[in-house]
Protein backbone atom coordinates (compact mmCIF):
# COMPACT_ATOMS: atom_id res chain seq x y z
CA UNK A 1 0.00 0.00 0.00
CA UNK A 2 1.35 3.46 -0.90
CA UNK A 3 2.04 6.09 1.73
CA UNK A 4 -0.57 8.33 0.15
CA UNK A 5 -3.24 5.65 0.41
CA UNK A 6 -2.32 4.96 4.05
CA UNK A 7 -2.52 8.66 4.90
CA UNK A 8 -5.91 8.91 3.22
CA UNK A 9 -7.46 6.12 5.33
CA UNK A 10 -5.95 7.53 8.50
CA UNK A 11 -7.52 10.87 7.57
CA UNK A 12 -10.87 9.10 7.01
CA UNK A 13 -10.73 7.52 10.46
CA UNK A 14 -9.87 10.87 12.06
CA UNK A 15 -12.69 12.64 10.22
CA UNK A 16 -15.22 10.19 11.64
CA UNK A 17 -14.20 11.45 15.10
CA UNK A 18 -14.05 15.12 14.10
CA UNK A 19 -10.30 15.19 14.77
CA UNK A 20 -7.40 16.86 12.95
CA UNK A 21 -4.30 14.95 11.79
CA UNK A 22 -2.35 17.66 10.01
CA UNK A 23 -2.29 15.48 6.91
CA UNK A 24 -1.96 17.12 3.53
CA UNK A 25 -4.65 14.78 2.13
CA UNK A 26 -7.79 16.71 1.29
CA UNK A 27 -11.23 15.07 1.39
CA UNK A 28 -14.39 16.52 -0.11
CA UNK A 29 -18.01 15.51 0.42
CA UNK A 30 -18.16 13.72 -2.91
CA UNK A 31 -15.18 11.46 -2.25
CA UNK A 32 -16.31 7.82 -2.75
CA UNK A 33 -14.02 6.43 -0.06
CA UNK A 34 -15.37 9.02 2.41
CA UNK A 35 -18.94 7.89 1.68
CA UNK A 36 -17.96 4.27 2.20
CA UNK A 37 -16.28 5.03 5.52
CA UNK A 38 -19.27 7.06 6.72
CA UNK A 39 -21.68 4.16 6.06
CA UNK A 40 -19.44 1.74 7.94
CA UNK A 41 -19.06 4.15 10.84
CA UNK A 42 -22.85 4.63 11.04
CA UNK A 43 -23.29 0.84 11.21
CA UNK A 44 -20.78 0.77 14.09
CA UNK A 45 -22.93 3.12 16.14
CA UNK A 46 -26.01 1.05 15.48
CA UNK A 47 -24.27 -2.16 16.57
CA UNK A 48 -23.24 -0.47 19.82
CA UNK A 49 -26.83 0.62 20.53
CA UNK A 50 -28.11 -2.87 19.86
CA UNK A 51 -25.85 -4.33 22.54
CA UNK A 52 -28.50 -3.88 25.21
CA UNK A 53 -31.26 -5.61 23.27
CA UNK A 54 -32.27 -9.05 24.52
CA UNK A 55 -33.02 -10.67 21.15
CA UNK A 56 -30.05 -11.49 18.96
CA UNK A 57 -32.39 -12.07 16.02
CA UNK A 58 -33.98 -8.65 16.48
CA UNK A 59 -30.56 -7.03 16.70
CA UNK A 60 -29.41 -8.70 13.53
CA UNK A 61 -32.53 -7.64 11.60
CA UNK A 62 -32.00 -4.02 12.59
CA UNK A 63 -28.31 -3.79 11.84
CA UNK A 64 -28.73 -5.79 8.63
CA UNK A 65 -30.60 -2.89 7.10
CA UNK A 66 -27.57 -0.68 7.58
CA UNK A 67 -25.18 -3.00 5.73
CA UNK A 68 -25.19 -2.06 2.05
CA UNK A 69 -25.57 -4.85 -0.47
CA UNK A 70 -23.43 -3.06 -3.01
CA UNK A 71 -20.62 -5.36 -4.13
CA UNK A 72 -18.62 -2.37 -5.29
CA UNK A 73 -18.72 -0.79 -1.83
CA UNK A 74 -17.35 -3.87 -0.09
CA UNK A 75 -14.71 -4.58 -2.72
CA UNK A 76 -13.45 -1.04 -2.32
CA UNK A 77 -13.45 -1.28 1.48
CA UNK A 78 -11.60 -4.61 1.42
CA UNK A 79 -8.54 -2.98 -0.15
CA UNK A 80 -7.85 -0.91 2.94
CA UNK A 81 -9.85 -2.76 5.64
CA UNK A 82 -6.88 -3.62 7.87
CA UNK A 83 -5.50 -0.07 7.89
CA UNK A 84 -8.94 1.45 8.45
CA UNK A 85 -9.78 -0.80 11.43
CA UNK A 86 -6.41 -0.05 13.05
CA UNK A 87 -6.91 3.69 12.50
CA UNK A 88 -10.39 3.62 14.07
CA UNK A 89 -9.08 1.75 17.13
CA UNK A 90 -6.22 4.23 17.53
CA UNK A 91 -8.68 7.14 17.56
CA UNK A 92 -10.89 5.55 20.21
CA UNK A 93 -13.55 3.97 18.00
CA UNK A 94 -14.80 0.37 17.86
CA UNK A 95 -16.18 -1.45 14.84
CA UNK A 96 -17.99 -4.78 15.22
CA UNK A 97 -19.42 -7.19 12.65
CA UNK A 98 -22.59 -8.91 13.81
CA UNK A 99 -22.92 -12.52 12.60
CA UNK A 100 -26.36 -13.57 11.37
CA UNK A 101 -28.52 -15.92 13.45
CA UNK A 102 -27.94 -19.67 13.08
CA UNK A 103 -29.83 -21.45 10.33
CA UNK A 104 -32.67 -23.81 11.38
CA UNK A 105 -31.61 -27.40 12.02
CA UNK A 106 -31.94 -29.58 8.93
CA UNK A 107 -32.84 -33.27 8.77
CA UNK A 108 -31.18 -36.35 7.32
CA UNK A 109 -33.29 -39.28 6.14
CA UNK A 110 -32.63 -43.03 5.84
CA UNK A 111 -35.04 -45.14 3.79
CA UNK A 112 -35.73 -48.80 3.12
CA UNK A 113 -37.81 -48.90 -0.10
CA UNK A 114 -40.34 -51.61 -0.80
CA UNK A 115 -38.61 -54.91 -1.43
CA UNK A 116 -35.59 -54.11 0.74
CA UNK A 117 -34.45 -54.28 4.37
CA UNK A 118 -31.81 -51.75 5.46
CA UNK A 119 -29.31 -51.69 8.31
CA UNK A 120 -27.51 -48.55 9.50
CA UNK A 121 -25.45 -47.41 12.48
CA UNK A 122 -26.16 -43.88 13.71
CA UNK A 123 -23.50 -41.41 14.88
CA UNK A 124 -23.94 -42.39 18.55
CA UNK A 125 -23.35 -46.08 17.79
CA UNK A 126 -27.03 -47.06 17.82
CA UNK A 127 -27.79 -49.80 15.31
CA UNK A 128 -31.06 -49.61 13.37
CA UNK A 129 -32.76 -52.13 11.09
CA UNK A 130 -35.45 -50.71 8.78
CA UNK A 131 -38.14 -52.95 7.35
CA UNK A 132 -39.34 -52.47 3.78
CA UNK A 133 -41.33 -49.29 3.13
CA UNK A 134 -39.86 -47.48 6.15
CA UNK A 135 -38.26 -44.07 6.68
CA UNK A 136 -36.17 -42.76 9.56
CA UNK A 137 -35.14 -39.11 9.85
CA UNK A 138 -33.11 -37.17 12.41
CA UNK A 139 -31.61 -33.72 12.87
CA UNK A 140 -28.11 -32.99 11.66
CA UNK A 141 -27.24 -32.19 15.30
CA UNK A 142 -28.06 -35.79 16.31
CA UNK A 143 -25.62 -37.23 18.83
CA UNK A 144 -24.19 -33.96 20.09
CA UNK A 145 -27.23 -32.25 21.60
CA UNK A 146 -30.05 -34.73 21.08
CA UNK A 147 -30.78 -38.34 20.16
CA UNK A 148 -34.25 -38.01 18.64
CA UNK A 149 -35.41 -39.84 15.52
CA UNK A 150 -38.71 -39.83 13.62
CA UNK A 151 -40.01 -43.15 12.30
CA UNK A 152 -42.56 -43.99 9.63
CA UNK A 153 -42.70 -47.75 9.17
CA UNK A 154 -41.02 -50.50 11.16
CA UNK A 155 -37.58 -50.53 12.78
CA UNK A 156 -35.57 -52.52 15.29
CA UNK A 157 -33.30 -50.45 17.52
CA UNK A 158 -30.23 -51.52 19.47
CA UNK A 159 -29.55 -48.30 21.36
CA UNK A 160 -26.16 -47.24 22.71
CA UNK A 161 -26.37 -46.27 26.37
CA UNK A 162 -26.00 -42.60 27.29
CA UNK A 163 -27.14 -41.50 30.76
CA UNK A 164 -27.08 -37.81 29.86
CA UNK A 165 -28.91 -37.88 26.52
CA UNK A 166 -31.91 -40.25 26.25
CA UNK A 167 -32.79 -41.82 22.91
CA UNK A 168 -36.30 -40.88 21.72
CA UNK A 169 -38.25 -42.43 18.84
CA UNK A 170 -41.17 -40.32 17.59
CA UNK A 171 -43.81 -42.50 15.94
CA UNK A 172 -47.01 -40.80 14.85
CA UNK A 173 -48.63 -39.13 17.86
CA UNK A 174 -46.54 -41.10 20.35
CA UNK A 175 -42.91 -41.43 21.45
CA UNK A 176 -40.67 -44.08 22.99
CA UNK A 177 -37.98 -42.86 25.39
CA UNK A 178 -34.98 -45.07 26.21
CA UNK A 179 -31.48 -44.87 27.68
CA UNK A 180 -30.01 -48.06 26.26
CA UNK A 181 -31.96 -51.12 25.14
CA UNK A 182 -33.28 -53.24 22.27
CA UNK A 183 -36.82 -52.85 21.01
CA UNK A 184 -38.98 -52.99 17.88
CA UNK A 185 -41.40 -50.29 16.71
CA UNK A 186 -44.00 -50.75 13.99
CA UNK A 187 -45.66 -47.49 12.96
CA UNK A 188 -46.68 -47.53 9.32
CA UNK A 189 -48.62 -44.40 8.43
CA UNK A 190 -51.49 -46.31 6.80
CA UNK A 191 -52.02 -48.63 9.78
CA UNK A 192 -54.23 -47.60 12.74
CA UNK A 193 -52.08 -49.22 15.47
CA UNK A 194 -48.52 -48.48 16.60
CA UNK A 195 -46.77 -51.50 18.12
CA UNK A 196 -43.74 -51.54 20.40
CA UNK A 197 -42.04 -54.76 21.52
CA UNK A 198 -39.31 -54.58 24.18
CA UNK A 199 -36.58 -57.20 23.91
CA UNK A 200 -34.28 -56.04 26.72
CA UNK A 201 -33.71 -53.00 28.91
CA UNK A 202 -36.38 -50.45 29.76
CA UNK A 203 -38.42 -48.04 27.65
CA UNK A 204 -41.09 -45.49 28.44
CA UNK A 205 -43.98 -45.19 25.98
CA UNK A 206 -45.34 -41.64 25.84
CA UNK A 207 -48.69 -40.48 24.45
CA UNK A 208 -51.15 -37.66 25.11
CA UNK A 209 -53.31 -39.91 27.28
CA UNK A 210 -50.78 -41.81 29.40
CA UNK A 211 -47.18 -42.87 29.92
CA UNK A 212 -46.34 -46.56 30.25
CA UNK A 213 -43.07 -48.07 31.48
CA UNK A 214 -42.56 -51.32 29.56
CA UNK A 215 -40.86 -54.51 30.73
CA UNK A 216 -38.75 -56.92 28.62
CA UNK A 217 -40.95 -59.43 26.78
CA UNK A 218 -43.90 -57.04 26.55
CA UNK A 219 -45.77 -55.81 23.50
CA UNK A 220 -47.61 -52.47 23.65
CA UNK A 221 -50.32 -51.64 21.13
CA UNK A 222 -51.35 -48.00 20.79
CA UNK A 223 -54.45 -47.09 18.75
CA UNK A 224 -53.80 -43.78 17.01
CA UNK A 225 -57.39 -42.54 16.82
CA UNK A 226 -58.68 -43.42 20.29
CA UNK A 227 -55.38 -43.25 22.19
CA UNK A 228 -56.08 -46.63 23.82
CA UNK A 229 -53.06 -48.59 25.09
CA UNK A 230 -52.85 -52.36 25.57
CA UNK A 231 -49.91 -54.44 26.80
CA UNK A 232 -49.28 -58.18 26.87
CA UNK A 233 -46.42 -60.67 27.11
CA UNK A 234 -45.18 -62.07 23.81
CA UNK A 235 -42.41 -64.13 22.25
CA UNK A 236 -40.20 -61.27 21.08
CA UNK A 237 -38.43 -63.44 18.48
CA UNK A 238 -41.62 -63.51 16.42
CA UNK A 239 -41.63 -59.70 16.22
CA UNK A 240 -37.98 -59.20 15.35
CA UNK A 241 -37.38 -62.11 12.95
CA UNK A 242 -38.21 -59.87 9.96
CA UNK A 243 -34.56 -58.72 10.13
CA UNK A 244 -33.62 -62.17 8.88
CA UNK A 245 -36.36 -62.25 6.24
CA UNK A 246 -39.11 -64.05 8.19
CA UNK A 247 -42.42 -62.78 9.52
CA UNK A 248 -44.63 -64.73 11.91
CA UNK A 249 -48.39 -64.19 11.80
CA UNK A 250 -50.51 -65.40 14.67
CA UNK A 251 -54.22 -65.12 13.89
CA UNK A 252 -53.64 -61.94 11.85
CA UNK A 253 -56.16 -60.63 9.32
CA UNK A 254 -55.56 -61.21 5.63
CA UNK A 255 -55.57 -57.42 5.21
CA UNK A 256 -52.64 -57.09 7.60
CA UNK A 257 -50.81 -59.91 5.85
CA UNK A 258 -51.20 -58.42 2.36
CA UNK A 259 -49.84 -55.06 3.51
CA UNK A 260 -46.61 -56.79 4.44
CA UNK A 261 -46.55 -58.67 1.15
CA UNK A 262 -46.98 -55.38 -0.73
CA UNK A 263 -43.94 -53.91 1.01
CA UNK A 264 -41.75 -56.99 0.58
CA UNK A 265 -42.65 -57.97 -2.98
CA UNK A 266 -43.56 -54.56 -4.44
CA UNK A 267 -47.07 -55.58 -5.51
CA UNK A 268 -50.59 -54.40 -4.72
CA UNK A 269 -53.69 -56.37 -3.69
CA UNK A 270 -57.39 -55.78 -4.20
CA UNK A 271 -60.17 -57.60 -2.33
CA UNK A 272 -63.30 -58.91 -4.05
CA UNK A 273 -65.31 -57.96 -0.93
CA UNK A 274 -64.82 -56.56 2.57
CA UNK A 275 -65.46 -59.93 4.22
CA UNK A 276 -62.25 -61.42 2.80
CA UNK A 277 -60.13 -58.75 4.50
CA UNK A 278 -61.05 -60.21 7.89
CA UNK A 279 -60.07 -63.81 7.15
CA UNK A 280 -57.46 -64.89 9.73
CA UNK A 281 -54.01 -66.24 9.04
CA UNK A 282 -51.34 -67.97 11.13
CA UNK A 283 -48.00 -69.00 9.73
CA UNK A 284 -44.61 -67.78 8.54
CA UNK A 285 -43.65 -65.74 5.50
CA UNK A 286 -40.11 -66.31 4.25
CA UNK A 287 -38.71 -63.57 2.04
CA UNK A 288 -36.36 -66.05 0.38
CA UNK A 289 -39.41 -67.80 -1.06
CA UNK A 290 -41.08 -66.46 -4.19
CA UNK A 291 -44.36 -64.57 -4.04
CA UNK A 292 -46.10 -67.36 -5.99
CA UNK A 293 -45.03 -69.91 -3.36
CA UNK A 294 -46.36 -67.69 -0.55
CA UNK A 295 -49.71 -67.18 -2.30
CA UNK A 296 -50.15 -70.94 -2.76
CA UNK A 297 -49.70 -71.45 1.01
CA UNK A 298 -52.25 -68.71 1.77
CA UNK A 299 -54.76 -70.26 -0.67
CA UNK A 300 -54.54 -73.62 1.09
CA UNK A 301 -55.08 -72.13 4.55
CA UNK A 302 -57.71 -69.46 3.87
CA UNK A 303 -59.73 -70.98 1.03
CA UNK A 304 -59.18 -68.00 -1.19
CA UNK A 305 -57.77 -67.67 -4.70
CA UNK A 306 -55.61 -65.08 -6.37
CA UNK A 307 -55.93 -63.61 -9.84
CA UNK A 308 -53.28 -61.39 -11.38
CA UNK A 309 -54.77 -58.43 -13.21
CA UNK A 310 -52.00 -56.35 -14.80
CA UNK A 311 -49.94 -55.02 -11.86
CA UNK A 312 -52.56 -55.87 -9.22
CA UNK A 313 -53.42 -59.16 -7.54
CA UNK A 314 -57.11 -59.72 -6.81
CA UNK A 315 -58.15 -61.89 -3.84
CA UNK A 316 -61.43 -63.78 -4.23
CA UNK A 317 -63.37 -66.52 -2.47
CA UNK A 318 -62.91 -69.99 -3.95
Amino acid sequence: MTEQAKNKWEELAAKMHDEETGSLVQLDAGDEDLQIAQQIFDARDKVARLGNQKSADKAWREVQGSITKSRKLWLSFAKYAAVFVVAVLLTGGLFLIQTPPAMPDTFACISAPNGQISNVTLFDGTNVWLNAGSNLKYKQSFGGENREVFLEGEAFFSVTKDKKIPFIVHAGNSAIKVHGTQFNVKAYENEPVIETVLVEGKVEFLSDNEDVMMKPGEQLRFTRKSGDVETKEVNTDEFTSWKGGKIYFNDETLLSLTKQLERWYEVSFAFENEKIKNYRFSGVINKDRSLDYTLIIIQEINKVKFKTNKEQIEIMDK
